[in-house]
């Protein structure tokens, strides 16, 4: 029986900075990697965050009329990869959307040693970055934290955006979500950004959520 069900973190839509054009961006809950520095942290316990059911997440994506595509990010997308791939084909039974993931599993591991699930799932992806994030090597890059990661087209959706696209950061795009909270998405191109972040926001008793 397929999942019906995918925890999240948190979802955002429309973002121009996790991926071409704009995109409704999914942030799924569960890490076990836990990389120095992460932006996140709050998405790595599995037991966190929501558990929503996917027929909800395709609605609330076909729903975004002003995007070109789905980024999924995390958090691990690949401890969650079947109910992906139920998400991905229930989007595209309606929408023929570009998939652009995040995972810190390099694409190597998984052809080779990833389940059944994980493989099924880079088959549905156009865009991946793949590695997990090192603190030490941060660097400006399109959509990655530090050079070690890798950004991997798996179709030829994107190949021409990309080539039109210089490999420096996307920046950061910043918002005031319902309960006040001052919260941004992207890559930042500095290390550290998010506690020096915080820590001039908390001068001004401001309260940040990262995404």
């Amino acid at each position: 029986m397929k999942p019906s069900k995918l925890r999240v973190f948190e979802r955002r839509s429309p973002v121009k900075v996790l991926g071409p054009y704009a995109r409704a961006v999914i942030w799924v809950q569960g890490c076990d990697f836990g990389c120095k520095g992460c932006i996140v942290p709050e998405s790595w316990d599995r037991d966190s965050g929501e558990e929503v059911d996917i027929s909800e997440l395709v609605a609330w994506v076909l729903s975004q009329s002003n995007i070109e595509g789905v980024t999924l990010s995390g958090g691990e997308p690949m401890l969650q990869a079947e109910a992906l791939s139920t998400l991905i084909d229930q989007i595209r039974e309606v929408r023929d959307l570009g998939v652009m993931c995040y995972t810190g599993y390099r694409i190597e591991y998984l052809k080779s040693q990833g389940d059944i699930a994980q493989k099924l799932l880079l088959t549905k992806i156009d865009l991946l970055v793949e590695g997990m994030y090192q603190e030490n090597l941060q660097d400006d890059l399109l959509w990655r934290g530090s050079n070690n990661q890798r950004l991997l087209l798996l179709s030829d959706r994107y190949r021409d955006f990309l080539q039109s696209q210089s490999d420096r950061s996307a920046g950061l795009e910043f918002f005031l979500n319902e309960t006040g909270e001052v919260g941004f998405s992207g890559v930042p191109a500095q290390p550290n950004f998010r506690r020096e972040f915080e820590s001039q926001m908390s001068q001004r008793s401001v309260i940040v959520n990262p995404q």
